[in-house]
């Protein structure tokens, strides 16, 4: 090979590789947006400032999450539940994000019915809070209110909240010590349905609070409320941090194939233990017809964990986002969650709320 072809072949080749790298570094374009985001679950706080009603135990308090939230929304001690309430409504204001549901929470109850003060749980948002904070913010927040179905007035809490205009609730198995699947919450399950009010319920592992049970957040115990007619929205999908033991995702397909009225949502599935989640609902591309789009806010998203999966010109800015709403959403975006994720969540409340 002369000389001079060897100078062409070698320049053509570095211009090719010029040429991808400058491709693979370029900030890439994002997606459209939905008609309509909204985020179905966000989380309510407060820790009973300003006679809230809402209590956060002492366990609770020393646990390395709270000092990582004070921090990160910039909590002042004695009016946490006012600036909660100030920088969520903050940021979603500022967001992509048109409206968000708000989670109350409720409270462990014993056999009889009766709220557990031996065995507390670790936090409580009671619902009269919840609705006084919407009503406050109409336009910016959907109430769903929590109901643990042990407590003795589980149907009649329902009741009243849903003649406020509650369309759906939500229950958390391990830290309320709650069994969804055991037959004596079908009455309550069933006057879900009547009413049309969909039954959001954790599953996967949890780390954020104490908890009793962690196979009470099997998507089987879903079985039950699908059975009496509900729509279910499974919290998390039944997925867990990357060194949880506990793997409930396997399955998800078969109980989606099963029942048309089994949803789930992708709260947390973004954050920095869970780098495995959002990869594997991608790899199965059927599953995302049931996806609707949820932060969990106030936990944040990582961007960084997905270094390899975003263009470097968009992890760049998505690491520097200090909304979390919009943080969240953005990374979902880039990684390739179509729209229909993202406006699936405002047509199931659309058909929500419906009194058969």
């Amino acid at each position: 090979m002369n000389v001079s072809r060897r100078k062409l072949l070698t320049g053509l080749g570095a211009a090719g590789l010029a040429a991808g790298a400058a491709e693979f570094f370029a900030r890439q374009p994002w997606p459209s947006p939905p008609a309509v985001v909204i985020d179905m679950h966000v989380h309510l706080f407060g820790v009973g400032d300003g006679d809230t009603g809402c209590w956060l135990s002492e366990t609770q308090r020393r646990h390395v999450n709270y000092r990582y939230l004070l921090g990160l929304l910039n909590l002042r001690e004695g009016q946490i539940d006012e600036d909660f309430v100030q920088g969520l409504v903050t940021q979603l204001k500022e967001s992509s994000i048109k409206k968000a549901v708000l989670q109350s929470w409720d409270r462990r109850y014993d056999d009889k019915g009766e709220p557990d003060l031996v065995r507390s749980t670790s936090a409580y948002v009671p619902n009269s809070y919840l609705l006084q904070i919407v009503a406050r913010h109409p336009d910016l927040f959907i109430p769903c209110a929590s109901i643990n179905p042990r407590r003795k007035d589980a149907i009649e809490e329902l009741d009243r909240c849903a003649d406020q205009g509650v369309k759906i609730i939500k229950i958390h198995p391990p830290t309320m010590d709650v069994d969804p699947a055991s037959p004596r919450f079908r009455d309550f399950y069933r006057r879900c349905a009547a009413r049309g009010i969909i039954v959001m319920v954790h599953t996967g592992a949890e780390h954020a609070a104490d908890i009793v049970n962690v196979e009470f957040a099997s998507l089987d115990r879903l079985v039950p409320a699908l059975e009496q007619g509900c729509t279910v929205v499974a919290a998390h999908a039944g997925l867990s941090a990357f060194f949880d033991r506990e793997d409930f995702f396997p399955s998800l397909r078969p109980m989606i194939q099963r029942f048309p009225g089994l949803y789930f949502d992708t709260a947390v599935l973004a954050s920095m233990f869970r780098w495995r989640n959002l990869p594997r609902l991608l790899e199965n591309p059927d599953l995302l017809e049931r996806a609707v789009h949820g932060s969990d806010f106030p936990f944040p998203s990582n961007a960084m964990v997905f270094w390899n999966r975003v263009a470097p010109a968009n992890l760049a800015p998505l690491m520097r986002e200090r909304n979390l709403f919009e943080r969240d959403y953005r990374l979902k975006q880039a990684l390739g969650f179509p729209p229909e994720v993202f406006e699936r969540g405002a047509k199931l409340l659309a058909a929500a709320g419906r009194v058969s």
